[in-house]
């Protein structure tokens, strides 16, 4: 027969701190930390399940997240593809931990950077290789329709990695590489505007996206102006290379324009502001035979008064770009092998999964460029 002492049990302190660890290390296996948005202004980091791979698809450890003006967007007023909540993030590099069934055990701990979606590469868009108007890109879309990048986890569904993966070679900076989806839309959106006849590219817009623009057209040799209202990111982009730079606060840019090309305006110009006055003011500072993308969105809806006379008589060529296509993200990770772009430089600090509110809330301010989120 048992018996049971009736005396108290002592346990001391040195006892309770390996009871404590690994208490936490058990919580730790089951639930993982994540940044869930429930609905708009409403972002809550709490404990979620920890992912587990359906068929085909891999589960990977986030090394590095980055932030994104979409997300901003996303975390203040919502997204016509969001669906509530969600895990959002979806910039990101990451080391595969966990695989689905059919997916080679040779991916297993491989460090990796990927894209956020991927085109069905069927529609009538894919096969003509306009991919990045995929009919059915919004079915699969990290930190948008699926768990997203802000998480200590993550699982990318095999659609997406299948046609990207990028395995990170020793040396590569991971912030840099992690660059590779907001990289590969600027080297689209450079395809579609294509030559520059002249020399003189306005950027209108000085965040991380142009600012991207500027490097690209500088390794093209092309003379940059760039134009935003705040000296803080105008000083990025000065020591970046841009040849001028315009605080729209302070001096006109159709002033500036004046003296470029004897007082005809700039050759092209890319809008990436995604702001109604920037796209009316791109149209103002084009010359006669210029191009303009307007590569910065607006909502749905938005009209915008155009001149006619400018687009018939004067040729001005007007182009939109957006999302990427797969041989833009296979240029874009090429790009960043070269370390030919300081792409860090766009990174205003690195934060804790615990503060990415914090860090949203200060790109909504204009405080920082971009955010590197460490889980």
């Amino acid at each position: 027969m048992t018996t049971y002492s009736s005396q108290p049990i002592l346990i001391t302190a040195d006892l309770m701190e390996p009871l404590i660890r690994c208490q936490s290390e058990i919580i730790r296996a089951i639930y993982l930390r994540a940044s869930v948005l429930y609905a708009p202004g409403d972002l809550r980091v709490m404990d979620v399940d920890e992912p587990k791979p359906r068929r085909g698809s891999i589960v990977a450890r986030v090394r590095i997240a980055l932030t994104c003006g979409t997300d901003v967007k996303l975390y203040r007023r919502g997204h016509p593809f969001a669906k509530l909540p969600n895990i959002i993030g979806h910039e990101f590099v990451g080391v595969v931990e966990d695989l689905g069934e059919d997916v080679p055990d040779s991916y297993r701990g491989r460090l990796f950077v990927t894209m956020n979606t991927s085109p069905c590469g069927e529609c009538f868009y894919c096969v003509r290789g306009r991919e990045n108007l995929c009919e059915r890109l919004g079915e699969t879309i990290i930190g948008f329709t699926v768990p997203g990048a802000y998480a200590e986890m993550i699982e990318i569904p095999e659609r997406i990695w299948r046609r990207y993966f990028y395995q990170i070679p020793p040396g590569l900076d991971l912030v840099e590489a992690a660059f590779l989806e907001p990289l590969s839309t600027v080297v689209h959106g450079q395809r579609i505007l294509g030559g520059v006849d002249g020399e003189w590219v306005a950027v209108i817009g000085s965040g991380p996206i142009g600012l991207m623009h500027l490097q690209l057209l500088k390794l093209r040799g092309l003379m940059v102006a760039v134009i935003d209202r705040h000296w803080e990111k105008l000083d990025v982009a000065k020591r970046l290379g841009a040849d001028v730079v315009v605080n729209s606060n302070e001096e006109r840019p159709e002033d500036i324009a004046r003296s470029i090309n004897s007082g005809k305006g700039f050759d092209a110009i890319i809008e990436a502001a995604g702001k109604q006055e920037a796209w009316e003011l791109a149209i103002r500072l084009v010359r006669s035979g210029g191009k303009i993308l307007f590569f910065g969105g607006l909502p749905r809806g938005t009209s915008v008064p155009i001149d006619s006379y400018r687009i018939h008589y004067e040729e001005v060529e007007v182009k939109g770009a957006f999302h990427t296509t797969p041989r833009d993200v296979d240029e874009a990770y090429k790009l960043i092998e070269t370390r030919k772009l300081r792409l860090r430089e766009l990174v205003s600090g690195v934060m804790p999964l615990e503060r990415v509110r914090e860090a949203l809330e200060n790109m909504g301010r204009g405080v920082g460029l971009k955010y590197a989120i460490k889980p």
